[in-house]
């Protein structure tokens, strides 16, 4: 604050003056159990399910999932740490995290912080790395299991019954979305981004979850296309494709067999 010509007052932003709390949930533990929990759903829809109720057998399913993680996964981090390191926000416990000399009166300009590490961290705050990572992983987990249970296709049926299953089902595969959002969440209560930086991180997450999914996958809007990998469709229509050439030489043969048949008969 410019008190006159030759004065001013220099004072702390509050937007970046927020105590630095622990993390409710640390970047390691993060990676490990979304990871784990997105492949364990997986390896059961494959694995052990069909053992216990009729799950469709679907090729190549295990390594396309893991294809669309990696690629959601990757896309996301290279958006996020490129947009923190153009951007340089403060986080909001910017102070605390990077040392700040309280004793020394700020003349604006020197740079007060004690710890380098800290300093350079605190300014990576736009967009939230947390909230990225945790919508590209429960993203594509959310998309997979909607494809599975083919929910969003057009041929449903309409008995109240099924209804009610749909609607349990529905709420099932929506969890992950749950999830990620919570992380999302304490981002901002563990005093580490803004409101905004939370929402740009989850964006870019779960845009970078359904574009990895869609290159992989069939459209969960499609009855026949929903949870097969594109691999699989190819390979399904081929095969119909085959079998419909097969009949035909078989039903040409036969005809001819026939008219052969009849020009013997008629000399």
């Amino acid at each position: 604050m410019r008190l006159n010509s030759t004065t001013s007052i220099w004072g702390r932003d509050p937007a970046m003056d927020q105590e630095k709390l622990s993390e409710q949930v640390p970047m390691y533990m993060l990676i490990i159990v979304s990871l784990a929990i997105a492949i364990v759903v997986n390896l059961s829809i494959n694995y052990v399910f069909p053992r216990l109720v009729k799950v469709r057998d679907i090729e190549h399913d295990f390594r396309d999932f893991l294809l669309s993680l990696g690629q959601a996964i990757t896309l996301s981090t290279f958006l996020v740490n490129f947009m923190k390191n153009m951007t340089g926000r403060f986080r909001p416990c910017f102070y605390d995290m990077c040392g700040w000399n309280y004793d020394v009166v700020w003349d604006g300009v020197t740079d007060l912080c004690s710890d380098s590490d800290g300093d350079d961290e605190g300014r990576k705050s736009f967009p939230s790395g947390h909230s990225s990572f945790a919508w590209s992983v429960m993203g594509v987990l959310t998309l997979y299991l909607l494809g599975r249970a083919r929910l969003t296709s057009a041929e449903q049926s309409s008995s109240s019954l099924q209804e009610g299953i749909r609607t349990f089902k529905l709420f099932f595969c929506f969890l992950p979305c749950l999830g990620a959002a919570w992380v999302a969440i304490t981002r901002s209560t563990d005093n580490r981004h803004h409101y905004s930086d939370i929402v740009a991180g989850s964006v870019i997450g779960a845009a970078a979850a359904c574009l990895a999914y869609n290159h992989n996958y069939g459209s969960i809007y499609s009855w026949e296309m929903a949870g097969l990998p594109w691999e699989t469709i190819h390979e399904r229509r081929k095969a119909k494709v085959d079998d419909v050439v097969s009949s035909s030489q078989i039903e040409e043969g036969a005809a001819n067999g026939g008219a052969y048949r009849r020009n013997d008969q008629s000399h």
